[in-house]
């Protein structure tokens, strides 16, 4: 009685931590600053797969696409040679999870992330990739790998990146004082002066000039500066324009919105968005609570979400769902929440 009685005060008093969307501003790009790109694709081999220019985290690896809704794959070969020389660190890697194969088998998968993908011309950051004993080819990627920039379409013998509507092309060809905006914007995200970039991004939408990527940092800059009206009305925006598009921006989104509401105590549609989130989230990396609860899966983002969900279950009183909440929150890594358990004698 005394951890339900306690959990209740600590957690419930507690507001959410939006430190959470610091992590993540912009995470993929192009140079060009456009939405649109496109890569050759060089020869196939004998399954139809093409090779393209690639480096993982600074170092070149020979890597193939299928015009399939693949993932990000290594072989076992490729990887522990990237581990073992430190060009991806302990940090990176998450887990295991169980991946659904083409042919419709299942196989046990070990996932990280990539910290920057470079292809050609495209850079990729925070690349959710997975470890594939079987695969013979060094590195695959498909059409999933890029759903954080609106997805790939292969015409002949290009692959183009990027969202592409005739509305679009025509607005960039036309508008360069926006184009100057973004780049304002872009600066100041560097700088981390949020205030400042809010101002730019304000701009971009009342010239009506925001896109996908610019509406989404948009919304991770109101919640950083905890402008909460603000955050939703951008936040709800996005969604209703391009949720489904990339898992990457639908979590954060989630996320931020669970944040805004959390701070104006607004503890239903908190948990609410928490939740999308968190299945976002788990989507991405293909993933389950279950596996969370077998410690077979850690990642101290989702853990923050977690334990921020948590607080609201508190909030609303509903102890058993914060102590659930909480310990599975310690198990995905959260500090913070393992601090809690272990001060509250949870169990984790």
């Amino acid at each position: 009685m005394t951890t339900a009685i306690g959990i209740f005060i600590a957690l419930g008093s507690a507001s959410a931590q939006s430190d959470n969307s610091q992590l993540r501003i912009s995470f993929a790009q192009n140079p060009e600053g456009t939405l649109q790109t496109s890569i050759l694709l060089q020869d196939s081999d004998t399954d139809g797969r093409y090779i393209l220019n690639a480096s993982i985290n600074g170092v070149s690896v020979k890597t193939y696409y299928t015009s399939e809704n693949w993932f990000a794959s290594l072989s076992s070969t490729t990887y522990l040679f990237l581990y073992e020389n430190d060009y991806i660190a302990p940090a990176d890697v998450k887990g295991f999870a169980t991946l659904k194969m083409p042919d419709g088998s299942s196989e046990k998968a070990a996932s990280f992330v990539i910290k920057e993908l470079r292809i050609d011309n495209v850079i990729l950051k925070d690349v959710p990739a997975f470890v594939l004993k079987k695969q013979t080819v060094p590195f695959l990627i498909g059409n999933s790998t890029f759903d954080g920039i609106g997805g790939a379409v292969q015409e002949g013998s290009r692959l183009i990146i990027g969202e592409t509507t005739e509305e679009q092309n025509t607005e960039q060809a036309s508008l360069e004082p926006e184009d100057s905006l973004k780049d304002a914007a872009q600066k100041h995200l560097d700088a981390k002066e949020y205030a400042q970039a809010a101002s730019c991004f304000e701009a971009l939408s009342k010239a009506g000039a925001l896109n996908m990527f610019t509406s989404y940092e948009y919304s991770v800059v109101l919640n950083i500066l905890e402008r909460d009206d603000e955050t939703i009305a951008v936040s709800e925006q996005w969604l209703s324009e391009y949720e489904g598009k990339s898992l990457t921006m639908d979590y954060w989104v989630y996320d931020c919105l669970g944040d805004a509401y959390a701070r104006k105590k607004d503890v239903k549609p908190a948990i609410e968005k928490y939740q999308q989130a968190i299945s976002a989230y788990c989507k991405l990396f293909n993933t389950t609570e279950k596996a969370i609860r077998k410690s077979s899966f850690q990642d101290e983002t989702l853990g923050i979400t977690l334990f921020n969900l948590s607080r609201m279950y508190a909030s609303d009183g509903n102890v058993s769902k914060a102590e659930y909440y909480c310990s599975l929150a310690a198990k995905s890594g959260s500090q913070q929440a393992i601090s809690f358990c272990k001060q509250y004698k949870i169990k984790y």
